[in-house]
């Protein structure tokens, strides 16, 4: 298996899953009102390790000239942007709130981490050539 399938259809769909699932998660914690999760907090470290790495692979991809998609101007700017830039303003919006205090951390995750799972299955189509 060549890396662009490493990066696309295995830690490709290992993020979305992850993301996905944290967005349930976070959301079921809320609604059970629960005061601590470090299991949950340790769950968003490793999803945000995992856009790290998916990161380090697209540029090794992008020094050797494969681009995303098509290889469109579109596709060379948007899959980064919607796989990586705009998931991590995301979380340090997130992050920020969740300090705050005004809401609790799990509403703010629940609603970050679908945000984050809605940007990368955008970034995935945008990758594969399908949008």
């Amino acid at each position: 298996m060549d890396l662009a399938r490493i990066h696309g259809y295995v830690v490709g769909y290992l993020i979305m899953a992850t993301w996905g699932a944290l967005s349930l998660w976070a959301l079921g914690l809320w609604r059970l009102r629960r005061e601590e999760a470090p299991t949950f907090w340790r769950a968003v470290s490793v999803a945000q390790i995992l856009l790290v790495l998916q990161l380090l692979v697209g540029g090794v991809l992008l020094l050797m000239g494969r681009v995303a998609g098509a290889g469109g101007w579109f596709d060379a700017v948007f899959h980064p942007l919607y796989g990586f830039v705009f998931p991590v303003i995301v979380l340090v919006v997130a992050h920020a709130h969740a300090r705050q205090g005004a809401r609790s951390p799990y509403a703010v995750f629940a609603l970050a981490a679908f945000v984050i799972f809605a940007l990368t299955v955008r970034s995935f189509t945008v990758g594969a050539g399908m949008g």
